[in-house]
This record gives structure tokens, C-alpha cells and sequence, in this order.
């Protein structure tokens, strides 16, 4: 589950600009192909888990600015996450979240004004996030996205990705290059990849195998 909240100057925005950043901080699109394969119920599972509220507070101050429609430059996001995820994604949050709320707002300032965007990625305490009154940790989240998924391929071996040499991640479906740098586990005489040292964990326990060091 994510929650991001964003600032934004009061009146600035609209309410139709205000829906299109929060549909764009749902579907994390800040217009860059980067190749990224993710089967459809992945993607339906991220957005329909992920949150987005989007604030026009009626006193911001920022040096020497106040920060509304008449200087509407500024703008805060703040991202909470199940703390395991913080170190392998808040700094891809901080540049796509940064992306999305510029390319968005940027026409609603002067000419050769730039936005300023402050992303702040916070983490979660296990224990402390829940669901329909029942506490979930990270393992169990990342499930809600991605146990679609995870059933489909279960017990296939590596799935083999869209270019030679790569496979989709068994937990996340993310793309994988089987190189030197690649997070792997050896199963069966099979190499399967990760995205993450996260998701090689699950994986390998799912396997009841040791995780690798």
C-alpha cells in the first residue's frame, strides 16, 4: 500500500489539473519508457492499493514566500511505504514523483518559471500498517499486488523475459538481465532473478530453501 500526500499552492491547479497529477502519481507515469514489463493484474493491483491525497493548504510559507496562486512554484510530496521498501526504492520515488508533479504543473507558472518539488519517501514500521482492521507487513503487501502473479508462475521455473538473457522476477514480474551484477538464487538447476534482494527472500522461502547470504 502506498499513500502519497501532495502540497500544492492554493487555487494554483483547478480541480481537473489536481485529478490529472493524482491519476498520474497512481499509474507512477512520468513519461519515461524504461522498457518496463509488468503483467496486467500487477499494474491493476499497484494502483488499486495506492493512494493519492492532494492538499491546497491555506497558510504556506517558504522563505521569504508565501506560497499560493500568486507564487505557486512549490510543491511537497510526501510518500509513506512499508519501511523494507525505503533503501532499493525511494530514490527511483524521488525522481519520478519529482517528474510527475513538474511535467504536470509546469504550464500554470510564468514564462521561464521552474517548479520547485520537495519528495520526501518515508517508512512504515512493520506492524503498523493495515488493511480491513488486519495489521499487514511488507511480505503480506506485496502480496495484495503481485499474488496474481506469483500463482501464475509458481512451480514453472524462470520465466523467461522479453529480450535473450533475461527473465521476469517471480515475485514482482519485473525484468530481470541475468549479468554479472544480477540478484540470483540456484534452485533445481535453474537460475531464477530479482529485482531485489526483497524479493529473492520471498522467493526462497516460498521454495523452503536458505536464503543466500
Amino acid at each position: 500500500m502506498l499513500f502519497i500526500e501532495v502540497f500544492a499552492p492554493q487555487g494554483a491547479l483547478g480541480a481537473e489539473r489536481r485529478a490529472l497529477l493524482a491519476k498520474r502519481l497512481v499509474e507512477l507515469d512520468d513519461g519515461v519508457n524504461r522498457g518496463e514489463y509488468h503483467p496486467e493484474s500487477v499494474e491493476q493491483n499497484s494502483r488499486a492499493y495506492t493512494q493519492v491525497v492532494v492538499h491546497e493548504p491555506l497558510t504556506w510559507v517558504a522563505g521569504e514566500h508565501t506560497v499560493d496562486a500568486d507564487w505557486p512554484r512549490r510543491y511537497a510530496v510526501r510518500v509513506r511505504i512499508p519501511s523494507p521498501w525505503v533503501k532499493e526504492v525511494a530514490g527511483e520515488f524521488v525522481e519520478r514523483y519529482n517528474r510527475i508533479v513538474a511535467t504536470t504543473v509546469r504550464d500554470v507558472l510564468g514564462a521561464g518559471d521552474e517548479p520547485q518539488v520537495w519528495v520526501e519517501v518515508h517508512g512504515v514500521r512493520e506492524g503498523t500498517l493495515g488493511l480491513d482492521g488486519r495489521v499487514m507487513g511488507a511480505e503480506a503487501i506485496s502480496q495484495l499486488f503481485t499474488g496474481t502473479w506469483r500463482e501464475s508462475v509458481a512451480g514453472r521455473g524462470p520465466v523467461a523475459g522479453p529480450e535473450p538473457g533475461t527473465v521476469h522476477c517471480p515475485v514482482c514480474s519485473m525484468v530481470v538481465t541475468l549479468d554479472d551484477s544480477a540478484i540470483t538464487l540456484e534452485y533445481a538447476g535453474d537460475v531464477y532473478g530479482y529485482c531485489s534482494k526483497h524479493c529473492r527472500r520471498a522467493h526462497a522461502e516460498e521454495l523452503g530453501v536458505a536464503v543466500p547470504a
